[in-house]
């Protein structure tokens, strides 16, 4: 149930930690909520009447090649006693379907009947587009379960032990789990990470973007246990047992970071994870797959726009004034330093950035484009440019702040109903030309372009999002933009850099991001690392 939503004749039940109605027949004013296939709520509904829920429908999907053959090596992994695969094929390649094939050829293997999926947010997109990937092959009889990391916790008992065994799991955007947290640490008891193969789910971890260093591939830290023939527990803290292997990381501040000499070296990098990445493909059979998408990298440009000087004026300006000024509500004190300066600062040259942006966007849209803006900031980012462009006369799909449908936004945008999307989403939804919709129709196949409206620290951030509308054989360029001489020219390079080492650790192609690399003249360049 929504919060604070009524509820006539249903009540909260913590031991199932859900709202429920007990009767024949739900209520005309429960209908609304009825349990959806696949969900946490069916899933419960069947467990406690030993019932089986209806299996979603959809238009039937035929897999490419490369997804059959995907689905084939991840079964080769699973029949030869492996307890995993990392499927790391570039956005867009069709792992979903590649995945959810493999899954039920696994199942089959092992007898099996109870699949789980873990996927990433916002769930209004995520979970209704895996419901529907899952109908378009066929769910093959079996249970799945389909929820996001935050509701894990409701898969663990008051012991602290999974409630549940799962025969598959599927761990679409695995990079979720690289840090320890709460949900990575529930993700772990219900894969079962330090129990033997032969007792734990088989983990197929789905993830364009591996981590920005080995240290952060925990969630492949049994796996890589096994194919040393190792009992897990010896590779439980991940970063210490590469240490020991003589990958170049340290723990600072709690986390496992790149050495100094690493740290400065693109090429001691793209060494170290080369070598982390071979123990894996060079298994046999494999358990890690890396495939380039065969329309090519994503064309990416750097457009630095060069402030005014009121502008610049602005910029300089003390937070507290610009804030005033710019009528930014008040979220904390005036006075900020170190990150949280930095943070400020790339606040104000996104917002001043805003008209250029939005100018920038309508004149493509003129041409007959649709167009993508990534934003990473709400307030001072996604609204302004959104308003903006609503303000050119232009219809904006707005999937940012949480306040509308995320999915009903998404369809407007694909069907051609809005013009421009504006989002900071950057993961698991799609918003690329002639996608193959639930219903059976397609999306335009009206050519897309895609703005990067604020530089992200995160190559992780970075690679998925350009993989929103790069895919499925549809090519989609994207132009980064930033403040010249500013906190974001910073991140902007930042951002390249991170996003070299993504690709490296993956072998993907590196040419496309070699142009824009020359353009900030980044350290690594001098080292010819990746020519």
């Amino acid at each position: 149930m929504p919060f604070r939503a009524p509820a006539p004749g249903a009540r909260y039940y913590g031991a199932i930690k859900a709202h429920a109605y007990v009767g024949a027949r739900l209520p005309a004013g429960l209908a609304p909520y009825t349990a959806k296939p696949y969900s946490y709520q069916q899933w419960t509904e069947d467990e406690l009447n030993g019932t089986r829920g209806p299996s979603a429908t959809a238009a039937a999907k035929r897999l490419r090649p490369e997804q059959v053959e995907g689905a084939a090596a991840i079964a080769a992994a699973a029949a030869a006693g492996w307890r995993g695969f990392c499927l790391s094929d570039d956005p867009g390649l069709g792992k979903t379907l590649t995945a959810v094939a493999a899954a039920k050829a696994v199942a089959e293997q092992r007898g099996g009947s109870t699949i789980l999926v873990t996927v990433d947010r916002p769930t209004s997109i995520t979970i209704p587009h895996w419901r529907a990937s899952i109908a378009a092959v066929g769910d093959g009889g079996y249970r799945w379960l389909i929820i996001s990391p935050d509701q894990l916790k409701k898969l663990i008992s008051r012991n602290g032990r999974p409630r549940f065994r799962f025969d598959v799991v599927i761990n679409d955007e695995a990079h979720l789990f690289r840090h320890d947290s709460q949900r990575t640490d529930f993700q772990r008891r219900v894969n079962r990470h330090l129990d033997p193969a032969d007792k734990a789910p088989f983990v197929i971890s789905m993830t364009a973007t591996l981590g920005h260093h080995p240290g952060e591939w925990r969630y492949l830290s049994s796996l890589l246990a096994q194919v040393h023939e190792e009992p897990p527990s010896r590779w439980d803290d991940l970063g210490a047992r590469l240490a020991e292997s003589g990958v170049p990381l340290e723990r600072h501040l709690g986390r496992w970071k790149w050495t100094a000499e690493a740290n400065a070296s693109a090429r001691i990098q793209a060494s170290a994870v080369a070598r982390v990445r071979e123990w894996m493909t060079s298994a046999d059979p494999a358990v890690m797959l890396h495939r380039a998408a065969p329309w090519g990298q994503a064309p990416v440009d750097g457009l630095g726009v060069e402030l005014g000087m009121a502008e610049r004026a602005q910029y300089e300006m003390d937070w507290g004034e610009y804030r005033r000024e710019m009528r930014i509500a008040r979220t904390g004190s005036d006075s900020a330093r170190g990150r949280a300066a930095l943070l400020r600062f790339r606040q104000k040259a996104a917002m001043i950035r805003a008209p250029h942006t939005a100018d920038l966007v309508a004149a493509t849209a003129a041409r007959g484009y649709q167009c993508l803006v990534a934003t990473e900031m709400v307030s001072t980012g996604a609204e302004p440019v959104a308003d903006l462009l609503e303000a050119h006369g232009i219809s904006v799909s707005r999937i940012f702040g949480g306040r509308r449908d995320a999915e009903r936004e998404r369809l407007r945008f694909q069907r051609g109903d809005s013009q421009v999307v504006v989002f900071n989403t950057t993961s698991a939804i799609s918003l690329h030309a002639a996608e193959h919709l639930a219903d059976g129709s397609r999306a335009t196949a009206t050519p897309r372009i895609g703005f990067f409206h604020q530089p992200r620290y995160s190559g992780i951030a970075a690679r998925q999002t350009i993989g929103r509308a790069h895919r499925d054989y549809q090519v989609c360029p994207w132009s980064l933009l930033y403040a010249v001489d500013t906190v974001e020219e910073q991140a902007a390079v930042t951002m390249v850099d991170r996003l070299m080492v993504l690709s490296a650790g993956v072998d993907g192609d590196l040419g496309a991001l070699a142009e824009i690399a020359r353009l900030f003249d980044a350290d690594w360049l001098g080292e010819q690392a990746f020519d």
